[in-house]
């Protein structure tokens, strides 16, 4: 599935249920179409990788979008080189489990979000840290959405698209 098959899919009352796993995908999903169609702006964009590392059984990715279309090559090294200086312990500090369309930057026990941070000389982009499988980041596409000045993301596992 491509990002305009999934945003037309994700406009449905039950498009999120669709992209979603587990016995409470069903009312998250509910949830989080009610926030995407109040959105002053949503769209889904494709992702980019900028880093990935392990820690026991868990992967850790910084992954970055742009509102504004693909991320140009310089700006993407640019922000990968940034991400390879932080330290694994602060990644998976900041990195979140998004299993449904939650506020970027918002960690329950993290007020300093130095990752996402990065992204704050490049208009448009926005960088994020995620909790994935040991085997890659596969989070090939994410919805983002902006409701009353805040945005709003759910990274889609690429298992999904399938």
């Amino acid at each position: 599935m491509n990002a305009d098959a999934l945003a037309a899919t994700l406009d449905n009352p039950s498009g999120f249920g669709t992209v979603m796993r587990g016995m409470f995908r069903n009312g998250r999903g509910r949830k989080a179409h009610a926030i995407w169609t109040s959105a002053q702006r949503k769209g889904v964009y494709e992702t980019v990788e900028l880093r990935f590392a392990t820690h026991d059984s868990y992967g850790y990715a910084v992954m970055a979008f742009s509102d504004n279309g693909p991320i140009e090559l310089p700006t993407r090294e640019s922000l990968a080189a940034h991400a390879d200086r932080f330290p694994l312990g602060t990644i998976r500090y900041e990195s979140m489990m998004y299993s449904s369309l939650m506020p970027l930057g918002w960690h329950p026990s993290s007020y300093d979000h130095a990752v996402d941070g990065i992204a704050d000389p490049y208009p448009g982009v926005r960088v994020f840290t995620a909790v994935t499988s040991p085997k890659g980041a596969d989070r090939p596409l994410i919805a983002h959405c902006v409701v009353d000045g805040k945005d709003y993301i759910y990274p889609v596992p690429g298992d999904r698209l399938r």
